[in-house]
């Protein structure tokens, strides 16, 4: 990944893993996808909660790839 991709902005959206739960319509967006990753990362606690963050460039990065790259 480039580096510089961590400062461009990014989006989050948190499905419900549970198909009974609600789950938001639209993602938060973020000025970069540093603060992106830290959002979702308090999500990662609850198995019932899946962050999935899109970037600028249009990736999508599912729960998985975030807990690898906080740990």
């Amino acid at each position: 990944m480039d580096l510089d991709i961590l400062d461009r902005p990014a989006a989050l959206k948190v499905w419900h893993a549970l198909p009974a739960r609600f789950s938001p319509e639209h993602p938060a967006r973020f000025a970069s996808l540093r603060e992106a990753i830290a959002a979702a990362g308090a999500f990662l606690a609850d198995p019932a909660l899946q962050p999935w963050i899109t970037t600028a460039e249009g990736d999508l990065l599912p729960p998985v790839w975030i807990r690898t790259y906080l740990n």
